[in-house]
């Protein structure tokens, strides 16, 4: 299939590749706009739809001015939504500073066990920063929310422990015709219990779970995904060797186009509900 696809591309029929529904349309107009933001190892992803937005985690704090100057440079002056997959610097560092800097309505995370609570500077930055701000955290719940002209359906995890990867929100955003789905850390244990409760995991672009990590992204959840494109957020170089050779061999049997920030930048996606189209951006 991605012989035929790649063959079809190069050829420059595209438009064979649109009516056999081997590629999409490019997107007309914007209703929704999906950002994977490169911030090294670890996750960003901003939803824009119809003057709302939602930023799903921040990377380290380290990247949080660059993902300042990023929600500034696309008109964000307040954000409607954070959303905090799991409370790991990697995804939440940030977040301190954008409360502080740029604000928000809502802050969603999920509730985690005393025992297993941070306690690292980062972590109370991230407390001081919403008590300053008069707002309060809201425990993640499987609910529906609306963002402009965009459905967005959080799942929370079953899972219970100390692992806090398996504790990750999962977030699945559709807008017409495309849906995404950011996974957080999900790994096997957290994907297995998604399925057992029928958590809906389709979607034509996935956020691949915990950086392309050999722990995740089983065939089962792949099979219940059915990925048409896949993101890596990852760092280059990262000394954990994200993305691991065995889970990029695994999505490439379902996604036709892989992704990757450590190589392609920020990726960002644009959906008009039929349509959808793709850009990189490479930092120099």
């Amino acid at each position: 299939m991605c012989f035929v696809v790649g063959f079809l591309e190069y050829t420059g029929r595209i438009d064979i590749l649109v009516r056999l529904g081997l590629r999409d349309m490019p997107a007309e107009g914007e209703e929704l706009s999906v950002h994977f933001i490169d911030v090294g190892q670890g996750d960003c992803t901003l939803l824009l739809s119809d003057g709302k937005s939602m930023l799903i985690d921040s990377g380290e704090a380290q990247y949080s001015s660059k993902v300042i100057k990023y929600l500034k440079r696309k008109g964000i002056k307040k954000l409607d939504y954070i959303v905090i997959t799991h409370p790991h610097s990697d995804h939440m560092g940030g977040m301190g500073d954008i409360i502080k800097k740029i604000g928000t309505s809502n802050i969603i995370m999920p509730r985690v066990d005393a025992q297993y609570t941070p306690t690292t500077p980062t972590y109370e930055n991230f407390l001081k920063a919403v008590r300053k701000a008069g707002l309060k955290i809201t425990e993640a719940g499987d609910e529906t929310l609306t963002l402009g002209k965009t459905s967005v359906k959080l799942y929370t995890s079953p899972y219970k422990g100390d692992d806090l990867n398996n504790n990750s929100v999962i977030v699945r955003a559709e807008n017409g015709a495309n849906s995404f789905l950011i996974t957080g850390d999900c790994e096997n244990e957290e994907e297995k219990l998604l399925i057992e409760k029928g958590a809906d995991l389709s979607a034509k672009v996935l956020k691949v779970a915990h950086h392309g990590s050999s722990t995740a992204s089983s065939a089962d959840m792949l099979d219940k995904v059915l990925p048409r494109y896949a993101v890596i957020s990852c760092g280059e170089g990262n000394s954990y060797g994200h993305p691991h050779d065995v889970t990029v061999t695994r999505l490439e049997k379902y996604a036709d186009y892989i992704y990757r920030t450590d190589k392609d930048g920020t990726v960002v996606f644009v959906s008009d509900g039929k349509g959808l189209s793709v850009s990189v951006q490479k930092e120099s």
